[in-house]
């Protein structure tokens, strides 16, 4: 079976109510880059795209249909669910090879009506995954320019006093740990990261997507937030982890804003994520045992 060329993270999705709100928190918080922000007919939305360190979040305002016509899936989605994070969409330059492997597996997909893009059915994976060749992406996506990642770790963990490395690793609540890494090495040749803690009320596996996407599928083991929102709302993204060089540093940085509530836990801090449109955000200077993102 050949090797899946598979990139790095595209952009996470969180589905927002407000729009306007979002895009402050995030510029409160990260001091992203904003290369976008506008409506698209096709998918009905309005959207932003911000780059922060080696990551993309799209927050995403799902518009309602007119008079007699059908929500968009993301539409429906916030409708039942409430604002959180729809998908975790990757770069992948052979959207051919990603369909044959997951015929294989009997996995079902869609390309919503655009030839560049892949979506894995939420029924048949962990969690929503997206799949986009480069075509008019990289056209847009400042990670591309050969200086990024000088001026990336320049500007977010040195000038900016959150201390901000990189996007550590996205949360996302499962049924079977086991089951899903299963899913992730062997639909998407995914690696393996040595066994570590991961978020409270849950046993983790943490598995590497691509060039450098890492998730922590976390099965609940008991009471607490990742079973409730297992049980509300299904498998799916529920925290995103961001490594800092200093936890008291951005402790301080972070006490300044205006953005909610700070908790803390050991060697973490993180906002509540009913303030945060479903996800927690999160904050750590420990890095993943195995990571080789050093």
């Amino acid at each position: 079976m050949a090797t899946l060329r598979i990139g790095k993270l595209f952009h996470l999705t969180p589905l927002v109510d407000d729009l306007d709100g979002a895009v402050e928190f995030f510029t409160s918080v990260f001091a992203p880059l904003v290369y976008y922000r506008g409506y698209a007919a096709h998918w009905h939305r309005e959207a932003s795209l911000m780059a922060i360190a080696d990551s993309i979040i799209e927050p995403l305002l799902p518009l309602p249909p007119a008079d007699g016509a059908v929500g968009t899936s993301w539409f429906r989605y916030m409708e039942s669910f409430g604002p959180r994070v729809h998908n975790v969409a990757i770069y992948c330059d052979d959207l051919e090879s990603l369909a044959a492997r997951l015929d294989e597996r009997g996995v079902r997909y869609t390309d919503a009506g655009v030839s560049t893009t892949l979506f894995i059915h939420p029924k048949d994976s962990p969690g929503m995954l997206e799949f986009s060749t480069s075509t008019w992406s990289q056209s847009g996506d400042p990670r591309f320019s050969p200086r990024w990642d000088d001026f990336a770790r320049d500007y977010w963990a040195h000038r900016l006093p959150l201390g901000l490395e990189r996007l550590s690793h996205i949360t996302t609540v499962v049924r079977d740990r086991d089951a899903a890494r299963e899913f992730y090495t062997g639909a998407l040749d995914a690696v393996v990261l040595p066994e570590q803690p991961g978020i409270d009320a849950a046993t983790s596996h943490f598995v590497v997507v691509g060039e450098g996407v890492v998730f922590e599928l976390a099965e609940p083991s008991g009471p607490g937030r990742p079973a409730d929102e297992l049980e509300r709302c299904g498998e799916g993204v529920i925290g995103v982890t961001f490594k800092v060089r200093d936890l008291d540093a951005a402790r301080t940085y972070l006490a300044n804003r205006e953005a909610g509530e700070i908790h803390e836990g050991p060697g973490r801090l993180s906002f509540d994520a009913s303030r945060t449109w479903g996800c927690e955000y999160a904050f750590g200077d420990r890095a993943l045992e195995g990571d080789r993102r050093q």
